[in-house]
Parts: C-alpha cells; sequence; structure tokens
C-alpha cells in the first residue's frame, strides 16, 4: 500500500459487507448493528460508493465479478466477522478488558462493543491514509455513532515500521496491566511469518496478560497462501496495489506454531462454520479464524 493512500482492500471489505446487507436476498445475514454502523461509516467516508451499493445493477455486476474471481468472497468477508464477533464475546466473558484492533479498516466492531460494554477500552490501530478517514467519519456518522466513536482511541502508525508495543505505550488510554484482546483481520497474509512471530511478542511485550483472534491463509497446492480457488486477476491486483498475500499456514501447523511464541490454540475455524444453510452461495474457502490465548 502506498504511504498516502488509505487502504484498497479495507475499502473493498466494506463495500462487500454492504452490498449483502442492502440486498434483500441475503436479509438477515449481516447483523443489524453491523450493516447500520458500517453503512453510515460508508456514508460520510465515500457516499458515492454508498450509493453504488444500494443500487440492484451494481449489486449484480459486482456479484458477478466476484463469480468469474472469488466466488463467495464476499459471503466470506460477512461470515468471517461473524465468527470473530462469535470470539469477542467469548473473550469477554472469560475477563478481556481491553480490545486492540489491529489493521481495522473500515470495521465496525470497536462502535458495536462502545455501547454495550462501556467500560471495556478500545483501541484501532491502521495505516494512518487509512486511519484519518475512518476517524473522521466515525465522529460524524450519527449521533449514537458518534456517541460510540468517542470511546474508541485511534491510532494511526504503520505496523511494518513501528513496534506495536512501542506505540501502544505512548498511547495514554492503554493499560498493560488489563487482560487485552489483540485481534488481526485480513492482516497477517501481507506479513511474512517472521514478522508475524514478532509482532506476537510485541503484543506480549505490550500487556501483561493477552488473548488474540486472527485470520490467515491455507497454503495451496501450488505452495502459495491463497483462496481457494485462487483467481489470477486478483492476484495481479494485489501486486499492483502493493498488497500481496506473502504468508499463510496449514491448519494442522498451526498449535505449534503459537506455542513456540507463548500461545495456545483456543479455537479454529472456517467462515463455512457459521454459514446459513439457506445462504444462496458459500464462502469461498481457504482462510481461517483462530482464537488464541498466552499461555
Amino acid at each position: 500500500m502506498k504511504t498516502d493512500q488509505a487502504s484498497n482492500t479495507a475499502l473493498i471489505v466494506a463495500a462487500g459487507v454492504q452490498m449483502l446487507a442492502r440486498d434483500p436476498a441475503y436479509a438477515g445475514l449481516v447483523p443489524a448493528a453491523m450493516a447500520a454502523l458500517g453503512q453510515r461509516l460508508l456514508r460520510v467516508s465515500h457516499p458515492r460508493l454508498s450509493r453504488l451499493t444500494a443500487r440492484h445493477w451494481f449489486r449484480s455486476l459486482a456479484y458477478a465479478a466476484a463469480k468469474i474471481t472469488l466466488p463467495g468472497i464476499l459471503q466470506h468477508y460477512v461470515l468471517r466477522k461473524i465468527l470473530i464477533r462469535e470470539y469477542v464475546a467469548r473473550a469477554i466473558t472469560a475477563g478481556t478488558r481491553q480490545i486492540v484492533l489491529l489493521g481495522a479498516g473500515y470495521d465496525t466492531l470497536c462502535m458495536e462493543l462502545a455501547t454495550p460494554y462501556p467500560d471495556l477500552r478500545l483501541i484501532e490501530i491502521d495505516h494512518p491514509a487509512t486511519q484519518a478517514i475512518k476517524r473522521a467519519a466515525a465522529g460524524t456518522s450519527g449521533a449514537a455513532a458518534a456517541a460510540g466513536a468517542q470511546r474508541i482511541h485511534y491510532i494511526g502508525a504503520e505496523l511494518g515500521k513501528q513496534k506495536l508495543n512501542e506505540v501502544l505505550s505512548d498511547c495514554k488510554a492503554f493499560n498493560p496491566d488489563l487482560k487485552t484482546l489483540f485481534i488481526a483481520e485480513g492482516l497477517l497474509m501481507y506479513l511474512t511469518c517472521d514478522d508475524i512471530a514478532s509482532l506476537l511478542k510485541q503484543m506480549q511485550m505490550a500487556a501483561t496478560k493477552t488473548a488474540l483472534v486472527f485470520t490467515w491463509m491455507e497454503i495451496q497446492a501450488n505452495g502459495q497462501p491463497n483462496f481457494r480457488p485462487a483467481s489470477k486477476i486478483i492476484d495481479f491486483f494485489l501486486r499492483k496495489k502493493a498488497e500481496p498475500f506473502l504468508s499463510g499456514m496449514p491448519q494442522d501447523r498451526v498449535p505449534a506454531f503459537l506455542k513456540q511464541l507463548g500461545y495456545a490454540l483456543q479455537d479454529l475455524k472456517e467462515s463455512i462454520s457459521v454459514c446459513p444453510q439457506d445462504c444462496r452461495i458459500k464462502p469461498i474457502a481457504g482462510e481461517y479464524i483462530c482464537m488464541a490465548e498466552n499461555l
């Protein structure tokens, strides 16, 4: 991603969620709070795109493009978020009192949590260009949403160049003594395995007790991390936008990888596990969602 440009992928995910949320054929698939807050955020930050997601013809074109590139990718985006929210609920029940969302993009998770959990500390970290747009839009996206946004602490940082523990130590809202859940949705595949290992160690340096929810890619038959089926068109697009997939791992190797870094795998699922039986299109495979806790 260019240093002065917001993430293209983050915007595509946000628009994809909104297309399904506003499509009567997928009524009920997108949780109400996610749909409403996401719509407000997109309407303020990218009004033209927001209007297009409400148009049947635009959604039809987007669905057709997805069908010939990554069939089921939009459904995967939504179901991935639903599964992450299930993990977050489990973590809060288990004592989590602070959440740090890495590479937050236009995700509304912290906004969703702000009102029902007034004592939960909420921190978002993302690339400065993306974070600037998100912060401005969140503060003006409706009275209720704006009120919730005031409880969220936004940090613009490039974690590829700055250490997470140092970034958080400079944040007055962050309390290293609280049990902290770090969330990395759609992020780790853009890092090398060495960088991921370093990031997980930085999490442990930042807080005394940590948990982790993350998504990661499977390694496909050609030895590369990717969705299944893969798309050469999308691969080319990601390379052109400087957002190629750099890492992945077979599911059966994840527990050992985490253990050597001081984490125990609690759960690992694919988005298909929360897919309704009547969903018209099944989610694409190749990316899994994990929950782990430090040993």
